[in-house]
């Protein structure tokens, strides 16, 4: 199944240099968040506790296969994206445990990103669903994950082998309670079942 796609115009340098520099210096209020998607600073409110309580189901499935393999998961870490210049915050990542180590300040490249998930909110479920994985699959992050709590009962998306132009080739979606398999490099079972609320 093909991914999402989007087309983007880009910025002249001069306007994306401008538009780094000011994401770069913003003191974002106590409870807020910053990222640059598409061409706009958004900022927006840090997650509810339902949001984390996925967060926190999704960091334990993948921490346990992660740490022998010499890999991290965390959250708040900015990811830059070479193809679109943009800035992410992915609500969870998967990257090696030497990139966090290495970075010298509070972003890493998305070269160094096995895995990005974005769990939908009322505030990010637009750009979640398209603009995020869009964006992951133009910097060819391996593997993108979808927690969607807000369509019908809850769907779980596995985006993979990214093409660079906006669109991941492979694209698996379960609902909330069904088993997904997560490709390689990770090459394992995610039970979807503990993203429920009932």
């Amino acid at each position: 199944m093909g991914g999402l796609a989007m087309t983007t115009a880009p910025l002249p340098d001069h306007e994306l240099d401008d538009l780094l520099r000011t994401y770069e210096h913003l003191e974002v209020p106590e409870g807020q968040r910053a990222e640059l998607i598409g061409g706009e600073i958004v900022i927006s409110p840090t997650p509810t506790t339902f949001h984390n309580w996925i967060y926190s189901e999704l960091h334990y499935a993948l921490a346990l296969s992660a740490r022998p393999r010499g890999w991290s998961v965390t959250n708040t870490t900015t990811v830059h994206l070479p193809a679109t210049d943009e800035m992410y915050i992915p609500d969870l990542l998967v990257c090696g445990s030497d990139a966090l180590r290495r970075a010298k300040d509070w972003k890493i490249p998305a070269d160094d990103v096995l895995l990005a998930a974005e769990i939908t909110s009322r505030s990010t479920a637009r750009r979640d669903r398209g603009d995020k994985i869009c964006g992951y699959a133009r910097s060819r992050v391996p593997v993108c994950l979808l927690v969607d709590p807000l369509d019908d009962d809850g769907w779980t998306t596995v985006y993979s082998e990214p093409g660079g132009e906006g669109r991941y080739q492979s694209e698996h979606r379960v609902p909330f309670g069904a088993e997904l398999a997560l490709p390689e490099p990770f090459g394992l079972t995610l039970d979807t079942s503990a993203f429920r609320t009932a």
